[in-house]
């Protein structure tokens, strides 16, 4: 095998190597030979079937084997030889022409090296934000909370649904008129305000009695009727004061529910002042960082940002925040010229928070990831198996993942070493700010 560098620019590096017919040659014959100790054949004792036979039937198999294994060293000793500390991703490589049987074979080799910088002093000055909740607010949020979730009273005999109401019922289900007990199901459902576009059935509650009952066909199958019986209603009560309706859900009076209420308000605040306080000091990494990203991580991120891009143009929200009045669709080159200068801060940084982690010996252990996996579950508990399947059978989400996992906690690190003024914001206040910063700059 030969090699010879012919490009080396910023982080690219380029080699042209040649694999000898020879050591081709070679590798076949000794794929061939590994594989004839076991092979069998009609008129042959296994492992003695002549060598020209088995490399007959497999030769394209082992000239593709002998290709990939010698390809795999040459990168190696490549690479070792180059002095490259640290790969920014594995070496690729592009086949000379066709290559042809019996010939050396030519190609180049390319990789990227990982970015050298010297980490900067990261003791940041920021603004903190703490929670800023109003009485008026928390009364706001109180009226909310008992119009959201009503307290409920058994409903009287002649009492018809309402919207907000908690309903029980049985569902008999006849497949073309013979009735069916597995399919058939009992169930509770609180009829909504606005009965969603596709769930009609819910719309049949509303003015229905204890007793009384409607057929609905589904409508994935039109063979089956269900017959929905109401079994009992239990009437939201929503003509109720705050003290009443604290007592009633367990607390011992209206402080408690209004403690309660305080504390998720601020809970709330707390969690967008995280966004705030992270975007702080990741704008002045921004401003203390400028370095070359490597081509093809560049590459990555920026396919990403625009199939984001993309996604949010179809909903009109188009994530760069183009101005209302932009229509036409722009295509992939549009988009990239528009989002290169993002997606370079956003590669800087994350080498930067990646080299902060190294330093700092941070670490994403299985705790941590079942920790985050369990969390997602328990906000949707109803898809517990799509989600596990779903980052069982996708390593690159459960990378993602575990990179989402590694920023968090790196964040939090450097979040124990900033300083700066408290400053008191509501929610309100403090969505408004985030929506300023976010305006220009968001991917």
């Amino acid at each position: 095998m030969k090699f010879e560098k012919v490009k080396s620019e910023g982080l690219r590096h380029e080699y042209d190597v040649v694999i000898s017919a020879e050591d081709i040659e070679n590798g076949i014959v000794e794929i061939v030979k590994n594989k004839a100790k076991t092979y069998k054949m009609q008129g042959f004792r296994p492992g003695h079937v002549p060598l020209n036979i088995v490399r007959n039937n497999f030769e394209a198999t082992a000239t593709k084997e002998s290709l990939d294994t010698l390809i795999s060293n040459a990168s190696r000793t490549v690479v070792n030889e180059s002095g490259v500390a640290k790969l920014a991703t594995n070496p690729m490589y592009k086949i000379k022409g066709q290559y042809e049987k019996g010939k050396d074979l030519e190609i180049t080799l390319y990789f990227d090296e990982t970015p050298s910088f010297e980490l900067k002093s990261y003791d940041l000055k920021i603004e903190k934000v703490v929670p800023n909740v109003s009485q008026q607010e928390i009364d706001v949020a109180i009226k909310h909370t008992m119009d959201a979730f009503p307290v409920y009273d058994k409903a009287e005999p002649d009492y018809v649904v309402k919207p907000k109401d908690m309903v029980s019922y049985h569902a008999t289900c006849y497949n073309k008129g013979v009735e069916s007990k597995k399919k058939s199901f009992s169930n509770v459902i609180i009829v909504p305000d606005v009965i969603p576009e596709g769930a009609e059935f819910l719309g049949n509650f509303v003015g229905k009695k204890v007793g009384e009952a409607f057929d609905f066909i589904p409508a994935t199958d039109k063979n089956l009727t269900y017959k929905v019986e109401i079994k009992s209603i239990e009437q939201a009560i929503t003509d109720i004061t705050p003290e009443d309706y604290a007592k009633r859900k367990g607390l011992s009076d209206k402080k408690a529910l209004e403690d309660a209420i305080r504390a998720q308000i601020e809970n709330e605040v707390n969690n967008l002042a995280y966004v705030y306080h992270k975007s702080q000091i990741l704008e002045q990494f921004s401003k203390d960082y400028k370095f070359a990203i490597p081509q093809e991580v560049f590459d990555r991120e920026m396919n990403i940002a625009v199939a984001s891009y993309k996604r949010e143009e179809g909903s009109d929200a188009p994530i760069s925040k183009p101005t209302k009045q932009e229509k036409k669709k722009k295509s992939d080159e549009e988009i990239k010229e528009e989002l290169k200068d993002v997606v370079n801060k956003r590669c800087i940084l994350g080498y930067v928070l990646n080299k902060i982690s190294e330093k700092e010996k941070i670490t994403v252990s299985e705790a941590d990831i079942n920790a985050a996996l369990n969390a997602e579950i328990s906000r949707n508990p109803r898809n517990a198996q799509n989600i596990i399947d779903y980052y069982t059978n996708n390593p690159g989400a459960l990378d993602f993942k575990k990179a989402e996992i590694l920023e968090r906690k790196v964040i939090d690190f450097l979040l124990t070493k900033t300083t700066g003024k408290e400053v008191k914001k509501t929610k309100e206040e403090l969505e408004k700010t985030l929506g300023e910063l976010w305006k220009d700059d968001e991917v």
